[in-house]
Parts: structure tokens; sequence; C-alpha cells
């Protein structure tokens, strides 16, 4: 009788030599995977750790001189101008007209940056497991883009240009981003792209698709408007500055599906059953 041929190998003959790893390097390499093993949710934040210690690093990185960055502001200021876009000083002097306001966005902004994002990847983490790897790749891919960016293009803040604009940080709140606590967390010359901007749009985007309540989405949607109102009402990003942070958010998410769909038709596919070794 004839054998009735396997086809849950991946190809006919017999199984590949167990591959043997001396014990030392077992040791050590369980000791290393055993915690992210046992707690997957170890493994992100050692990422996402591990990318703000590279951000941290970049800001000793900088590619030229402060009076670099003051020159490159001045000449994003006159691009805008020429091009109709040099709206900051409108939207702070109308700010600057509501003092309550003005002191909710510069707390807003100087918070709701850091506490947003990380409840959206633990939320994308928890409830949208599917699309969080793809999400958090392109967001560590967009801040790789930001920090090339920062490193070779340096731009001065527009509160710290003054040519009409207010350091409502400073002359409101009593916030020195430049001074004690926040002087190591903020690269002062990282105008270009704004990532406070970039990360919004990445949020609101993100909670259109995946959220399933209207009301939810449009919240979603008005977070990056907002986020944009602060930015600009307070000085510390120009309107390119948000232009640019979107673009970088959509290179990274475009770049990264591109990446993935690449390795998909590149991979090799595993012969038929039944078929011989190497045969097309």
């Amino acid at each position: 009788m004839a054998e009735t041929p396997r086809h849950d190998l991946p190809y006919p003959g017999p199984p590949p030599p167990a591959r043997t790893e001396p014990p030392a390097t077992r040791r050590a390499s369980g000791a290393v995977r055993g915690p992210f093993t046992r707690r997957p949710w170890m493994l992100e934040v050692a990422i996402f750790a591990a990318a703000l210690i590279v951000y941290q690093v970049s800001r000793a990185l900088v590619v030229g001189e402060p009076s670099t960055a003051f020159e490159n502001a001045a000449g994003i200021i006159d691009w805008e101008k020429s091009s109709g876009l040099f709206v900051e000083t409108s939207i702070q002097e109308w700010v600057l007209n509501h003092i309550q306001l003005v002191e909710a966005l510069n707390y807003f902004y100087m918070y709701a940056h850091w506490t947003v994002t990380p409840l959206f990847f633990i939320w994308l983490y928890r409830r949208r497991q599917r699309v969080y790897p793809y999400v958090r790749n392109a967001f560590l891919a967009t801040n790789a883009i930001a920090l090339v960016v920062f490193m070779v293009y340096p731009v001065a803040p527009p509160r710290l240009v003054g040519d009409g604009f207010v350091d409502t940080l400073h002359k409101i709140s009593d916030i020195d981003l430049h001074g004690g606590v926040f002087s190591g967390w903020f690269n002062p010359h990282a105008a270009v792209p704004s990532m406070h901007f970039g990360y919004a749009l990445m949020i609101g985007m993100v909670g259109l698709v995946l959220l399933r309540s209207w009301p939810l989405k449009m919240i979603a949607m008005t977070y990056p408007v907002l986020v944009f109102v602060t930015i600009t009402g307070t000085a510390n990003h120009y309107v390119i500055d948000a232009v640019a942070g979107g673009l970088a958010v959509a290179v990274g998410f475009v770049g990264v599906w591109l990446l993935t769909a690449a390795r998909g038709r590149l991979r090799p596919s595993p012969p038929a059953p039944g078929a011989a070794p190497g045969a097309l």
C-alpha cells in the first residue's frame, strides 16, 4: 500500500537539524527575552524609552550655531509673508485678548503633548492591536525624519525671534523653557517640523479611521486644530512648522506602508505540497 504523502512539512525530505546553542548563550538570551515574553508591553515601553534617549542625544548633534537658527527663522518669516501664510501674529493678537485662554493654552502646550500621545498608544495597544505595530513603526519613522531635519536645519521659534511675537509661556505663565527642569527636555532650535502638530495630526487621523463613534471621531479631529491654535497662539511655531510636521507624518506612514508591502512581495512563497526541491 502506497504511503500517503505528508503535507504538513514545508517541503519533502527530512527536517533540518535542530540548531544548538551553548548553554551560556541560551541562558543570556533567555534572561533578555524572558521579561518581554511574559510581559510584551515591556518591550513597547523599552522601544519608546530608547526613542526618547535618541532624541535627547540628538540635541548635542545639532548642526550650526544659534545664529544659523535665527537666520533660518528670518527666512521662514520672509517666505510666509511673501506667500500670504504669515498669520501667526494675528492669531496671537486674538489669543492675547483673552488672558485666561492664554494661560490655558500655555499649560496645554506644556503637558498635553506628553500625556495625550502616550494615552493614545496605550489605547491603541490594548484596543486595536492589529494596527498598533504599523502605527508605532510609522510614528518612529516620523520621529527619525524630524530628528534629521532638527540636526541639519535648526530654526528658532517665534517666541525667541521677537519681531512682534510674545513669549506667552514666560511672560504670562512664568514658564522658562531655557532654564531649570524644562531646559533638558526641549531643543531650543527645533521649530521645524512641529512634532506637537505632527503627533496631534497622527492621533486625529488614526482616531478618525479607527474610532466607531462619530462624536469621538469629531473629538479626535478637533485635537490637531486645537494644537495648531496653541502652537501659533503661544508663539512656539510658525505655520510652515505645522505643515512640515504634517508632511513628516505623511512620509513616515507612507514609507512604512511601502516597506511593509515590499517585504511581503519579496518574501519567497513556500513550495507547493509534493513539489520537488528546486522545481519551478
